[in-house]
């Protein structure tokens, strides 16, 4: 039995999963000496489990590298299954046992960030691009002809057609355009709504299956009016249920795709359907133009195919014919295997070898080009710029100038550059900002996030970036001026006015910077004396000096509480449905209390999808006078008890009137009718309050609506005095009770902080609560 191990970044449903998935199962059909194993770097999705378990493959979970290696090592084969991202990437250059290592190339290879390098083909002792452009790249073209010949070789990915192979065309009103894939402009044509619309076709349906960017695509087809022409179906696993009702198979794709074998427009060949496609990437070579479907060069042409096809049957019938033909003979998992199994024999008549990164398992070190790379010493705090850069090559070497150069010009030259990076680049699989992501304390990628952000008019992300890249180790003086300009932008005054004093220190005489310290001037006149507050504002204390882990989780936690439900009514003219947190920084600077909350934004953008900007803004005071005090306190809807909280500050300030609300989220609420009985309503307020009890710190809210809080007051003490007669339960030692008398936006606000609305009997809810908010609701005033 021979053991033949692939390892992939993400065992999912993706092509270059299904590809494997495919080939494990057809290889050991045709041999079953091999045995297909699998190693996912990242934890696997349970589908994809279920498909390659089915196939015949066997899931090797691991925990450590160690363990990792341990199995690599007991492996005949290593079966790599390579597109760059960052954690596939560090697996590429670890330390690895002596093994016998086949990379096969799931990307087009030839435009950043997915790119086929040399040290990529020499770390393999075989190399398999994955289409014929990929296998007339330079790189492997450059290779001496005697390495070319033993350890590169063309098999296409691998497209099990048992998926499609059932596929009977139904009958269908209209004509209908099918699309599979990433509705993403990383990979998708930036003009396909554009360019789909505008084909004059009558009754025209373009169906689109897949995930993405599916609301930017809605909206653009609405400013054309037309809507009711785009189909967006989600993803679909029953492929076949879909492409019988396609007409033709529009597969336009951007310029700089990553696109390589598509298995989706070989499936769509293989059923018959004709399909219209951009020569870009590996696409280029999967059609023959005319005969297997079209080829077009431009947004007007992709039109005029589809009508072309549209007004000429017997075309589509043709195209169609030839390209399930052509797949039939050239596609497909069982073909692929047919090539890779005397690969996989021919590896096992040699030994396994050791290797390291950048040094070629075959021909000399002296042979290879050296890199600047090689020969400049990058600090170890930017180990993740250096390996984005590595990863791409030569391909974008203005990364490279930016990370090393001493000379201004070069510096703002490629910061341009780098700013104009194409969405793949920038934010795409194995971009800048999947690399920060693996890399966060890395100041380099933080700085050309910051940049990407800003062009993609994204300032404020940008911003906060650029501190973090400051703070990370990106001192160049001309981080503060970019953060000058942009706190200006934003009405930063702070942060501008911080930025301009590291400049007048770090480049005095800077004469850019001058108009925007007439800016600056102008703003501190303008400035009010109050602080920007909107209708929902919490206060929080918190306690900067103790342990920074446990505070700015617990500051994130509060955070992430407050943004994952902002107000339908979105930000509006004047902060409308914001939240503001006004955050006291007594015992710290303001600028390190920006870092931390910056921080914990960015984390929360690229963890958990939420942008800040649009629900939540922070307002930091501190050293405020009485008068300041007194004018702020009327605006404040709550305050926020925090574990670590400054109850120093706290004490000397008179606060106890102030509504609290538990920052950990322990909040309550009661909505009662103050009409109805009496007696009844003491007596059901009386078993939420003995139920609450039992609780930690909590606090219930109770609405006061139309009702003199001194008189609620005084029933709740009634209540309270009761219960420790009769029951013995000292009610205020663990319940606070708030009498509350919110807007509609701010019990709205309050959805992410509270834990449950208590249900009784005896209730009276404000008109539209529960259109505007998510409480959690308890049919039982039991808890």
């Amino acid at each position: 039995m021979i053991k033949i191990l692939h390892i992939i970044d993400y065992h999912c449903l993706g092509g270059a999963a299904r590809s494997m998935i495919a080939i494990a199962k057809y290889s050991s059909r045709l041999d079953n000496q091999f045995h297909h194993q699998v190693i996912s770097l990242k934890a696997p999705f349970p589908d994809a489990l279920k498909l390659s378990e089915e196939a015949g493959m066997e899931y090797l979970p691991w925990q450590d590298e160690t363990e990792r290696n341990e199995l690599i090592a007991q492996a005949d084969i290593v079966h790599i299954q390579y597109w760059n991202n960052p954690r596939m990437f560090a697996f590429m250059q670890s330390e690895l046992p002596p093994a016998r290592i086949i990379t096969w190339f799931h990307v087009a290879g030839d435009h950043p960030p997915q790119i086929i390098t040399r040290d990529l083909i020499n770390h393999a002792d075989f190399a398999i691009p994955c289409n014929p452009h990929s296998y007339e790249l330079p790189v492997v073209k450059a290779l001496k002809p005697e390495i070319r010949q033993k350890k590169v070789g063309m098999v296409y990915d691998a497209t099990d057609f048992e998926r499609v192979e059932n596929v009977q065309p139904k009958a269908h009103q209209g004509f209908n355009v099918g699309y599979m894939g990433s509705l993403s402009f990383s990979k998708m044509h930036p003009n396909y709504i554009a360019m789909s619309a505008r084909a004059n076709i009558p009754d025209v349906k373009f169906i689109l299956c897949g995930g993405g960017n599916i609301e930017l695509l809605k909206n653009q087809a609405r400013e054309l009016n037309a809507e009711d022409k785009f189909q967006f179906q989600g993803f679909v696993e029953d492929i076949a249920s879909e492409i019988a009702y396609f007409d033709v198979y529009g597969y336009p794709l951007c310029e700089d795709t990553y696109a390589a074998a598509e298995l989706n427009l070989q499936e769509a060949m293989y059923a018959g359907i004709p399909p219209v496609v951009f020569p870009h990437g590996g696409v280029k070579k999967l059609i023959i133009n005319n005969y297997t479907g079209l080829m077009v060069d431009s947004p007007l042409e992709y039109s005029q195919a589809l009508e072309y096809l549209y007004h000429n049957p017997e075309e589509r019938i043709r195209l169609g014919k030839n390209a399930k033909e052509y797949a039939s003979q050239i596609f497909g998992a069982e073909n692929a295997a047919r090539q890779l199994n005397p690969i996989y024999h021919r590896l096992m008549a040699s030994p396994k070898r050791a290797r390291a990164w950048s040094i070629p398992v075959d021909g000399n070190l002296l042979d290879e080009p050296v890199s600047l790379l090689d020969v400049v010493d990058i600090p170890p705090e930017f180990k993740g710029a250096k390996t984005f850069i590595e990863s791409i090559g030569d391909t974008a070497p203005y990364f490279l100038t930016n990370l090393t150069s001493k000379n201004d010009q070069e510096l703002f030259d490629t910061d341009n550059k780098i700013a104009n990076s194409s969405i793949l680049l920038g934010s795409g699989e194995g971009g800048v900002i999947q690399y920060l992501n693996y890399f966060p304390n890395d100041g380099f990628l933080r700085f050309w996030t910051a940049l990407i952000l800003e062009k993609q008019g994204n300032v404020g992300g940008a911003l906060r970036q650029l501190m973090l890249a400051s703070d990370k180790g990106c001192k160049h003086w001309r981080i503060s001026w970019y953060i000058a300009q942009m706190a200006e932008y934003l009405g930063e005054i702070q942060v501008l006015q911080q930025a301009l004093n590291n400049l007048d220190y770090l480049v005095p005489n800077f004469q850019p910077a001058e108009k925007l310290k007439i800016r600056l001037n102008e703003l501190l006149e303008a400035e009010k004396e109050q602080i920007k507050l909107t209708e929902t504002n919490y206060l929080i204390f918190p306690h900067w000096q103790s342990d920074e882990e446990e505070l700015t989780e617990e500051l994130y936690n509060l955070i992430h509480k407050l943004a994952i439900l902002p107000s339908p009514s979105g930000r509006g003219a004047k902060g409308d449905g914001i939240i503001t947190l006004i955050i006291d920084t007594t015992g710290i600077t303001e600028e390190d209390a920006n870092l931390i909350l910056s921080g914990i934004a960015m984390n929360l953008m690229l963890e958990e999808e939420l942008d800040l900007e649009n629900s939540l803004d922070f307002a930091l005071i501190s050293n405020l006078n009485q008068q300041q005090w007194s004018q702020l306190l009327t605006q404040i809807t709550a305050k926020v008890n925090l574990k670590n909280e400054n109850q120093t500050i706290i004490n000397e300030l008179e606060i106890d009137d102030l509504i609290t609300l538990d920052g950990a989220g322990n909040n309550y609420a009661i909505f009662p009718d103050w009409s109805a009985d009496q007696e009844q309503l003491a007596e059901e307020i009386g078993q939420v309050l003995t139920n609450l009890a039992g609780e930690k710190n909590c606090t219930l809210l109770v609405n006061v609506d139309n009702i003199d809080q001194e008189e609620v007051g005084l029933f709740f003490s009634e209540i309270a005095m009761n219960l420790m007669l009769i029951d013995g339960i000292e009610l205020f030692d663990t319940v606070n009770v708030s009498f509350v008398n919110f807007i509609l936006d701010q019990w709205s606000n309050l959805g992410g902080l509270i834990k449950e609305k208590i249900t009784i009997d005896s209730e009276n809810l404000p008109d539209n609560l529960f259109t505007i908010t998510i409480l959690n609701d308890s049919q039982e005033n039991n808890m």
